[in-house]
């Protein structure tokens, strides 16, 4: 999920909670079972259309998880979009390239 080693110590920290909270357990439990039927997933993606403001996609170059025509879809609804492809990047783009996402976002985030 990453085109480079995610130190150890930064996955133990992403995984602490689920050996030290229940809270958390049940929490994700929650989630991974709450998955919507894929016409309620397929109608939110439609919505999309309705969205009048700027937006950006971003996505991994290199993603292996999502299949790029599911990634690119909802970039496709969006009438005011921005698809920004990072390279050199997997799934876990924050950690193969953290600047570029940095970049990415503050383009759309209005700073003070």
């Amino acid at each position: 999920m990453s085109n480079r080693p995610v130190p150890h110590e930064v996955t133990d920290e992403w995984f602490r909670p689920l050996w030290t909270s229940a809270a958390v357990r049940r929490d994700l439990r929650a989630y991974v079972l709450g998955v919507p039927p894929r016409g309620q997933l397929r109608s939110w993606i439609a919505a999309l259309r309705t969205f009048d403001r700027s937006a950006p996609v971003v996505r991994a170059a290199e993603e292996k998880v999502v299949p790029p025509a599911h990634g690119r879809r909802p970039a496709d609804q969006l009438p005011r979009r921005e698809l920004v492809e990072i390279a050199d990047s997997c799934t876990l783009i924050p950690e193969d390239q953290p600047e570029r996402l940095a970049e990415a976002v503050k383009a759309f985030v209005p700073l003070p």
